[in-house]
């Protein structure tokens, strides 16, 4: 039997999950649902969807529903996971899962009090190269790292296909910055203290582009995760995540 499930939310991201989704012979996408309907309409009408909503009370009650996919803007993740969850729903949720630690963790504990299961979009760390990495840390493939750079830098024009980026309070930190500092968590432990610094660069936008975060870990070893997108570069690398590491007894280059 397969999982039924809607996806709420049919903006820029929308137009990757829901494919993803259909890929998947195990569950089954029966409904869409955005503010603008016109615009779940037409996503409806290109993958085949049976029902689409612009009220997601309306839909909750409507269909029989084993999860949803939350695909929306973060302002809204703690209301559609708390209605969900009422319902009995399971719940993913896009990234950043919430605009602060307070709404996070009433996220979590609305989804236990209901008890339904809740997870949250996180791709980077699933990659196969950061994989491949995290098993050559495990096994000391190359040796006992104490120091370590993990690396988000471009001038790719992310503004131009996601033009609400412009308009986040909060930007760099809460877009890609979720990824890398997962991926430091993912490769390198848990984090004992940490300083960060933020600037924006870019006149046109609200929240910051440039963000450097040193982080001590509490297994010892310094990460420092560096984040832009104000970086004008001699070779453009998006959408890679750079990781550079040192390791006892090895020199660096040059040195």
């Amino acid at each position: 039997m397969k999982l039924r499930f809607a996806v709420i939310g049919t903006g820029f991201w929308a137009n990757y999950q829901i494919p993803a989704w259909l890929e998947l012979p195990k569950v089954q996408l029966v409904a869409l649902c955005d503010i603008e309907k016109d615009k779940a309409q037409a996503l409806a009408d290109l993958y085949g969807i049976a029902r689409v909503y612009d009220q997601v009370e309306e839909m909750l009650a409507s269909e029989e529903l084993d999860f949803v996919d939350i695909i929306t803007g973060v302002d809204t993740h703690a209301t559609f996971t708390e209605l969900a969850a009422k319902k009995g729903i399971g719940v993913i949720c896009q990234k950043p899962m919430a605009p602060t630690l307070h709404k996070a963790k009433m996220m979590v504990e609305v989804c236990r009090k209901w008890n339904v299961p809740f997870a949250v979009h996180e791709n980077f760390r699933w990659q196969r190269p950061l994989r491949q990495l995290k098993e050559f840390l495990d096994n000391e493939v190359i040796g006992s790292i104490f120091k370590a750079r993990v690396t988000f830098c471009s001038g790719f024009p992310v503004f131009d296909n996601q033009p609400f980026l412009k308009k986040l309070d909060k930007f760099i930190l809460m877009d890609v910055g979720s990824h890398i500092l997962d991926v430091c968590r993912f490769l390198f432990g848990e984090v004992e203290n940490l300083l960060c610094h933020t600037r924006t660069v870019n006149p046109e936008i609200n929240g910051e582009d440039v963000a450097n975060v040193l982080l001590k870990m509490k297994n010892g070893i310094s990460c420092f995760a560096e984040m832009s997108y104000a970086s004008i570069l001699e070779r453009e690398s998006f959408p890679q995540t750079l990781v550079l590491r040192r390791r006892k007894g090895i020199p660096a280059p040059g040195s």
